[in-house]
């Protein structure tokens, strides 16, 4: 059975994703004193990480859900989440808390956050931003949707792995954040795979572009992390897969709606490189000069 909450400072999570971010949230609650429980992973080095520093090992995702006051999870994307609700729902407890961490669907969100509320469980939908070692460090910022009496609850958990924790509204919300973030970020790097295509079909220099563009307006995080390692032939600088980047602005396109006319070309940018066989490349790959497009 899952702790009482009320009997603990710091309550029991059990994390179900706890690959390369999922596993540094995981590693920040362990150094904070949370008791931390794990389901099997593919990548069997994070979690044997995590279980020598502490942390437990489940056999599947019901054992874990009714043995914890909190799970937290960190999936690919939306089918995944709803496909894990499948198995966690019947082992919650009233008064279980879920957080999701997964860059997901908020139409999704809100499905099984009803489901939940039947069984007087809460769904908090709380996804980052940052990477993998921010995770670990503690530095990460989280979007927060949920109701406004579980906020405080839901904050407790993910500060710990969060330097900034801001509640946007209501469960899905979220995930709507969540998603604008991302169109702006995955949109600016179909954005900077069309100019620098430009320049190098144009003749005109990198360095000196780039230079330029990080004193004007078009400076930006994803031009600094995927623009300035390629400059010197490193094109892994933005760590993020194609095909991620096409599912989070499939989501936002939908999400937005009609009027999101540059979510859906940024999205169609992305969906041709998927279609090419590039999904599991990362996005700064797409700068990367081809002799098939002259670049």
């Amino acid at each position: 059975m899952a702790h009482d909450p009320t009997t603990s400072a710091k309550p029991s999570v059990g994390v179900i994703g706890a690959g390369m971010m999922g596993g540094g949230m995981a590693a920040s609650l362990l150094r904070a004193g949370h008791r931390v429980t794990v389901l099997p992973h593919r990548n069997r080095s994070i979690i044997d990480r995590l279980i020598a520093a502490g942390a437990e090992e489940s056999a599947s995702a019901a054992e874990l859900a009714g043995s914890v006051d909190v799970v937290l999870t960190c999936l690919p994307d939306g089918p995944a989440v709803e496909a894990r609700a499948a198995e966690i729902l019947p082992a919650l407890s009233p008064g279980a808390l879920w957080i999701d961490t997964t860059t997901s669907d908020p139409e999704v969100t809100r499905r099984i956050a009803a489901q939940l509320a039947e069984r007087g469980a809460t769904l908090a939908d709380a996804p980052v931003t940052g990477s993998p070692a921010q995770a670990e460090a503690g530095d990460l910022a989280s979007m927060v949707g949920c109701d406004e009496d579980a906020f405080e609850r839901v904050e407790s958990v993910v500060s710990v792995y969060s330097r900034v924790v801001r509640r946007f509204g209501n469960t899905g919300t979220g995930h709507t954040a969540k998603l604008m973030n991302n169109l702006v970020t995955q949109g600016t790097m179909a954005l900077l795979t069309e100019a620098y295509g430009a320049a190098h079909r144009l003749g005109v220099d990198w360095r000196a572009l780039y230079d330029v563009m990080c004193v004007g307006a078009a400076r930006s995080g994803t031009l600094e992390k995927a623009v300035g390692p390629a400059l010197s032939g490193n094109f892994d600088g933005a760590r993020f897969t194609i095909r991620n980047a096409e599912k989070d602005l499939r989501y936002a396109a939908a999400t937005l709606g009609p009027q999101a006319e540059l979510a859906r070309a940024a999205h169609a940018v992305l969906l041709r490189q998927v279609e090419a066989g590039r999904g599991d490349q990362f996005v700064s790959q797409m700068l990367q000069p081809t002799e098939k497009d002259g670049r």
